[in-house]
């Protein structure tokens, strides 16, 4: 890492200078492995894992025997959020950092200490992960709209409230349902760069932890974690079927803010509402043989699925509830165009579908069309048919179904 280096993308050169600042008022013995100018633009830059060689200790290929899938899932998440998160990882490996093998409250547990800092935990058995990141990247993500906390819903990712005092204003605690999960919000690049950013700020503070230190266990965790880094990338995921997972009914919790400016009862019966779209499309497009799920190649649609001549299709879905109409509208056909585009970088081809519960306005559906997107409003199904089968034609512009009767556009543009 250089202190040349330029960040891309959410982050500038500004974020690299404020917390380039930060780290040097800190007086540490991490400055003579690393400067920190150096370690700030490693924070943001383009995420990439510490090299296999050399590994913090005496690589040991025999030490996986008797264990089973989740346990060798653990311990590779384990040694990949070691070598793509800390600073220096080998170097700083007992000086800076350790990882553990404890007894937690539902059984073997890989913990990662940072500093004074316990940034992650890896139950073995694979039911549960925690990470603690920095608040900062999250935000200014969620900002530019490169976060969506409603899929991190949909995957069971929570953010509860972190009891240490540690920069107790500053971090989050993130929890996993599964392995996977935490796999999928890994490499979203806002969230390396938060776990990087509160592991560069804990890692050039004390480590009393030293006598603790087991290097076969981090050794271990490093050399599994190749099982992940040789595994398929975000821009791979997704293959032969036009989904990255089945879809599933969004969670929606029981305690709930109970804020003026938050209407409990209005969000449940939108995410309700979503869901039940949902559910109706995937059970039109089943009835013509098309499996449908959600995601595609990390980008969180709502749903995706190709059809019988092997065209990807993507979907957002948005509920109408109330007097929302036009904001879902506009959310709703921003957020596909922004998916598409996104798609399109990664060289996929796909064509945008917006749903939603109904559409008064007649003019979404020239607007629709004017930007290639489907239209599917309300429950019209035989009308869905027509737009999507429209919608696949090679040289057809866009088909749009209107609410109550059928409206057939192309764009003639």
């Amino acid at each position: 890492m250089t202190a040349e280096s330029v960040p891309t993308g959410l982050w500038s050169a500004d974020d690299v200078a404020e917390l380039t600042g930060i780290l040097a008022a800190r007086r540490s013995r991490l400055w003579q492995l690393t400067q920190p100018a150096d370690l700030a633009a490693w924070v943001f830059a383009d995420p990439e894992p510490a090299p296999l060689d050399p590994p913090p200790a005496v690589l040991d290929g025999a030490w996986t025997e008797g264990l089973d899938e989740p346990q060798r899932a653990a311990w590779a998440l384990a040694g990949w959020v070691a070598r793509m998160t800390m600073p220096e990882a080998a170097p700083t490996a007992g000086r800076h950092w350790l990882l553990s093998q404890v007894n937690g409250g539902h059984g073997p547990l890989l913990r990662l200490t940072v500093g004074v800092l316990e940034t992650l935990g890896v139950y073995e058995f694979g039911e549960e992960v925690w990470l603690r990141v920095a608040a900062a990247p999250i935000g200014l993500a969620m900002d530019a709209g490169a976060v969506d906390l409603e899929e991190w819903g949909r995957r069971g990712i929570e953010m509860l409230e972190d009891r240490t005092k540690t920069l107790a204003e500053e971090k989050m605690l993130l929890t996993c349902p599964d392995i996977d999960t935490a796999m999928w919000l890994l490499r979203q690049p806002p969230v390396v760069a938060a776990a990087r950013m509160l592991n560069a700020w804990v890692a050039a503070g004390p480590f009393s932890f030293e006598s603790r230190y087991r290097p076969e266990v981090a050794g271990r965790a490093w050399q599994a974690a190749e099982t992940l880094l040789a595994g398929a990338a975000p821009a791979e995921v997704g293959g032969e079927r036009g989904f990255d997972r089945e879809y599933a009914a969004s969670a929606v919790s029981s305690d709930l803010p109970t804020q003026r400016s938050f209407d409990a009862d209005a969000y449940r019966a939108g995410v309700s509402e979503h869901d039940r779209l949902c559910e109706a499309l995937i059970d039109h497009l089943a009835a013509e043989g098309l499996r449908v799920g959600a995601g595609l190649h990390g980008v969180p649609v709502d749903l995706a699925w190709r059809d019988i001549d092997g065209r990807q299709f993507i979907a957002e879905v948005k509920s109408v509830v109330g007097d929302n109409e036009v904001e879902q509208l506009r959310l709703g056909l921003g957020q596909v165009l922004e998916y598409r585009h996104r798609l399109a970088a990664r060289g996929i081809v796909a064509t945008p579908v917006l749903g939603v519960s109904r559409c008064r306005d007649r003019a979404w559906s020239a607007i629709c069309g004017d930007n290639h997107v489907i239209l599917l409003p309300g429950e019209g199904t035989p009308h869905w048919t027509a737009a999507l089968t429209i919608g696949r034609q090679p040289d057809a512009g866009v088909a749009t179904a209107a609410h109550g009767d059928v409206s057939l556009e192309r764009d003639k543009a």
